[in-house]
């Protein structure tokens, strides 16, 4: 289900090594002297792995804030937010969410994906950034302004993204269908009411959570 194409090549990439443990975290350590420590998290050390880092973690701000926010904006055009574990990220192409029919609701089903994959992948990229770019320096750890507006930069990233696919002139056959898209964004768009019924070509599109202002700015 990870080779779908409407799965972004850097989460395939991401998916792939979750499910085959190839990140270099948790017990990958446990063997390599002096270095074992590695094996715990960073913010709450104890044993990190990909489900901790990803759901676990009580210190985990990236955490907290990015699955509240995917939560948020799905509520804003479904009734309940399904309960996400670390199996339904990892097989999040073969979710399906369905209505009272029984009948497959093809909008609801392709957002939660991508609410999903672009949250886990995101909380992983900040997870590496705290490690690695930031060397466990605290001071320079994302504030919640800062992780809310990444996950929003995100999310616009990804429906500008399924509007440019669109294009059946450049992509032929592999062209994601108009109407596919319309339902996956629909209800969930800033200033919507204000946009035509096919807004796929229209310019400055966005999702309808606007980012944060950093505390102290009035401008």
């Amino acid at each position: 289900s990870i080779r779908s194409r409407d799965i972004p090549k850097s989460i395939r990439g991401y998916l792939w090594k979750s499910l085959h443990s190839a990140y270099k975290i948790g017990k990958f350590w446990d063997n390599i002297p002096q270095y074992e420590q590695r094996g715990q998290c960073g913010l709450c050390r104890l044993p990190e792995s990909m489900e901790h880092i990803l759901l676990d973690c009580q210190d985990s701000l990236a955490s907290k804030i990015i699955w509240k926010a995917a939560k948020d904006l799905w509520l804003k055009c479904e009734t309940c937010w399904p309960e996400v574990h670390f199996g339904t990220i990892l097989g999040c192409n073969l979710v399906t969410i369905r209505n009272n029919e029984g009948k497959t609701k093809v909008g609801a089903t392709r957002l939660f994906r991508i609410l999903v994959l672009e949250s886990a992948h995101l909380i992983w990229k900040l997870r590496c950034e705290r490690t690695i770019q930031f060397n466990g320096d605290k001071e320079k750890y994302h504030t919640e302004t800062e992780i809310y507006n990444k996950w929003i930069h995100a999310l616009n990233m990804r429906l500008k993204f399924d509007r440019l696919l669109t294009d059946s002139m450049r992509y032929e056959k592999r062209a994601t269908k108009i109407n596919v898209v319309l339902k996956t964004w629909s209800g969930l768009l800033k200033d919507e009411d204000n946009l035509p019924d096919n807004w796929i070509r229209q310019s400055g599109v966005l999702v309808g959570m606007m980012p944060r202002r950093p505390p102290g700015r009035t401008r």
